[in-house]
């Protein structure tokens, strides 16, 4: 509006709402009165007034007359207008006052302290620091003498400046149209959230008194800090939608790195916020950060948890460089045990563009014992992050072999394909029964051939692994399906059945073969019929599940461990079985719907803890086909993941009926702790109670638990009997120990390490391409110093304006009133001074 308008409005006592402007006015007369009598009235009186003074007022000047009959005429007019009842109609634009969310990192990632070089870098943190106009751009100078504050600047410290810079006033100006809220997000321990709401404070309250509304004041920008240990964007976009969700709002500013390292896809929740219709709000970005600063990243190292003395140890570690394109830098590769570092291996690393290296490594350890792998670039000058550069995960080495017991009816192609592989296997000690075979097999020299199945516990209890294959249970006494059965059940040993034409699985229902068994046998089909041969090639798919599993990856990634699978060949048969049992892990199903049941799709390759030991059901004996074009290289993988997985648990003695796991070994400080507990009765049988009592507690486990320890809740998983499951919140770094069983009595223990949080120092880089995304895909705005001054006007331009209409009765208003008396005021004046009554 100008000024005009505002003078008009009040003078007329009109009050418009701050943030609305004046689009349209329209006069309208209320009144029963046609404003032609009016006129007419005005005209006819005015005329008679005119008369009357020339009669009576001969000594007075004409001019005199005339301004005493026109103020006359005009009070008359007024007066007659009262009749007319006119009213002002004002059409007012304005916006309903919405709600801005405002999320703010506070993530270890803002403490990063980008080395600045490029002019662009320098002259954004001088216009955040208030050093530099941000109105005018990146086209602009530099000033001289700007210090190291700006060229090292952290970016929580950018991110305080930003909010409290003078020239930019951005608070002030999107508080004066919008109620603000404020989290900072990030890891919240108290809520196990993901948000913190920050309580703006107001100005003394006299100043309400006064007329005025409140002027907010932020306190809390000083008290922002960068301490949680990981980034969840997604899952805080989703909760501060969710729990603003019915707010008329403006829209969701996040000022960022964008370095989102956990929970949701930040994309896929802003796709769904975005199509919610009138619900969806535009997400604004404020970049923090340099977008390829100089930085080495050790990734990740992965390599067996567990290996053999003198056995080769594989270990693949990922590098990164950012803007380090021609540098050439060193790879270690360290033994830790205790204080002691030994370096085991090295490699020299080129760094090409900003992409990601695969680097293989080796060494062999000689003796057993616990150790941490640790891999490790040294830090290069002014690199972003020196806290990247390494990665570690602890390696147990044993001395010993595993000892597998392998029986079957004949020499088929799975088992001799399975038995070459573990007898090159310098880890495996392997003995092999043939049902179907003549004594002699067994009698040459050193041959891996038994005569017969072991009838004594003391000799099959010896190993670790029984694999039983197409064997006829008749084969077999009911001894040694019973000792089988025990071995698994109270002494931990691992079974692992590769289904056959003939036998297995159908055969062995109603044995305590098919008790251990994770699938059930399908009633209705037999043996031979389900051992028909395919003529039409299939692919088996992985389950979630399976693509999760340590013991199905063939790459240290697990999305070309997916591919790899894809690119495996077909097999041409599976056993036909109902469905997996309550307790067990579903790996690997057969997608063909005519086998699917109301389970749903048919399993093939299935995991259950039974007793004290793990069963795994192999559906099919066509793996061999998977060495085709491709050697043994997955084949073996494959393979010698799955003995070692079923293996090492009686190998290593956790033969215990409470078995404790977490879902790692370490966790920084803040971080969410998994548990996972599997609780026997004497009898091996799993314990059915809903809950069961746990402790947490500092320092090494001892025999005897601490009475100062935490108690925490084991809930059960009613789809898994025994299989029980904890969360808290991972303390202080140190070494933790959680226990089952009242406090002061002997119990199981479970070690953990907490360690101060560093996987939020992995990416260096504001990850710019990502803000730009949740910006465009939300009808937002990406915002870097340079602009940040249009945010306020941009917020506005997309904010839903509401016209409402006011209406103004001029004749009754005091400024009509006052306009009535002035004229005949003036008029009786004249007359004074004309002298006449």
């Amino acid at each position: 509006m100008n000024w005009l308008t505002d003078i008009l409005f009040w003078l007329l006592g009109v009050k418009v709402p701050a943030g609305t402007r004046l689009v349209h006015t329209a006069l309208a007369f209320r009144g029963t009165l046609h404003w032609g009598w009016v006129a007419l009235l005005t005209i006819v009186l005015g005329a008679l007034v005119v008369w009357m003074y020339r009669r009576t007022a001969h000594h007075v000047h004409p001019m005199m007359r005339y301004s005493m009959a026109a103020l006359r005429t005009i009070f008359l007019l007024l007066l007659f207008i009262i009749l007319l009842r006119p009213v002002l109609a004002l059409t007012l634009e304005g916006s309903v006052r919405r709600t801005l969310i405002i999320m703010i990192d506070g993530t270890l990632s803002m403490k990063t302290a980008d080395p600045r070089e490029e002019p662009d870098d320098l002259k954004r943190s001088a216009m955040a620091l208030d050093k530099m106009d941000p109105t005018k751009g990146l086209g602009q100078d530099l000033p001289a003498g700007l210090g190291p504050q700006v060229a090292q600047a952290t970016r929580i410290d950018l991110l305080k400046a930003v909010l409290k810079n003078s020239q930019l006033n951005l608070l002030k100006r999107l508080a004066s149209e919008y109620d603000l809220r404020v989290y900072t997000f990030g890891r919240n321990p108290k809520t196990q959230g993901t948000l913190t709401e920050l309580t703006p404070t107001v100005a003394p309250s006299d100043e309400t008194k006064q007329g005025k509304p409140p002027e907010p004041k932020f306190d809390w920008i000083e008290g922002l800090t960068a301490s949680s240990p990981v980034t969840p964007i997604g899952d805080s976009l989703r909760e501060v939608w969710s729990s603003t969700r019915g707010l008329p709002g403006a829209g969701i500013w996040i000022l960022t790195d964008g370095g989102n390292n956990a929970g949701s896809d930040p994309l896929l929740v802003a796709q769904t916020m975005a199509g919610q219709g009138e619900e969806s709000l535009p997400i604004y970005t404020y970049g923090v950060g340099l977008s390829s600063p100089k930085d080495i990243i050790v990734a990740n190292i992965f390599g067996p948890e567990v290996s053999f003395v003198k056995d080769e140890v594989g270990v693949t570690v990922r590098v990164r460089g950012q803007n380090m394109k021609g540098q050439t830098a060193k790879l270690k590769l360290l033994l830790i045990e205790g204080k002691t570092e030994s370096m085991v291996d090295s490699r020299d690393v080129t760094f090409g563009a900003d992409g990601e290296q695969t680097i293989p490594m080796k060494f062999t350890p000689v003796k057993p014992g616990e150790f941490q792998l640790k891999a490790l670039i040294d830090p290069v000058a002014n690199e972003a992050s020196k806290t990247n550069n390494e990665a570690q995960q602890p390696l147990r080495v044993v001395d010993g072999k595993i000892k597998v017991l392998m029986v079957d009816r004949q020499p088929r192609w799975e088992f001799a394909d399975l038995m070459a592989q573990l007898l090159r296997d310098r880890r495996v000690d392997l003995h092999c029964i043939l049902t179907d075979a003549g004594p002699g097999v067994a009698a040459s020299p050193n041959s891996p051939y038994l005569a017969k199945f072991p009838d004594r516990k003391e000799d099959l209890f010896k190993y670790d692994l029984i694999v039983l294959g197409d064997v006829d249970p008749a084969k077999l006494s009911a001894k040694d399906l019973d000792n089988i059965s025990e071995f698994v059940t109270k002494f931990g040993g691992g079974f692992l059945m590769i289904a056959g034409r003939q036998f297995s699985p159908q055969k062995y229902a109603h044995t305590p073969i098919e008790k251990m068994l994770p699938v059930e046998i399908d009633p209705t089909s037999s043996a031979m019929g389900s051992g028909d041969v395919a003529d039409k090639p299939f692919r088996l798919e992985l389950t979630e599940k399976g693509k999760h599993s340590r013991m199905l990856q063939l790459s240290d990634k697990p999305t070309e461990s997916a591919q790899r699978w894809l690119q495996l060949p077909p097999i041409f048969w599976d056993a036909r079985v109902s469905r997996a049992k309550p307790a067990a892990e579903v790996l690997m199903v057969d997608p063909d719907p005519i086998k699917m049941s109301r389970s749903g799709k048919m399993p093939v390759m299935a995991l259950q803890q039974y007793g004290l030991g793990q069963v795994l059901f192999m559906g099919t004996d066509n793996t061999w086909r998977w060495r085709k074009n491709k050697g043994d290289q997955f084949y073996i993988t494959l393979w010698g993941q799955v003995v070692q997985r079923l293996s090492l648990p009686h190998m290593l003695g956790a033969s215990k009926r409470t078995q404790l796991s977490t879902d790692k070994e370490t966790y920084a400080a803040g971080e969410r702790v998994t548990v996972y507990a599997r609780l026997y009765s004497e009898g091996y049988e799993p314990i059915a109670e809903p809950a069961v009592r746990a402790y947490v507690g500092t320092g090494k486990a001892t025999e005897t638990a601490s009475t100062n320890d935490h108690e925490v809740q084991l809930k059960t998983d009613p789809d898994q009997p025994g299989l029980y499951r904890v969360e808290f919140i991972a303390g202080d770094a140190g070494t933790y120990k959680f226990h089952v069983g009242p406090p002061g009595d002997p119990t199981v223990f479970l070690n953990f390490n907490v360690v101060e949080p560093t996987n939020e120092a992995g990416e260096t880089a504001m990850n710019e391409p990502l803000l730009r995304d949740l910006a465009k895909i939300s009808n937002g705005t990406f915002y870097r110093e340079e602009d940040l001054y249009k945010l306020p006007d941009n917020i506005r331009l997309k904010t839903e304006h509401v016209r409402s209409t006011q209406e103004l009765e001029i004749w009754s208003t005091g400024f009509y009133f006052s306009l009535l008396l002035l004229v005949v005021t003036a008029e009786w004046i004249l007359r004074k001074l004309a002298q006449l009554k």
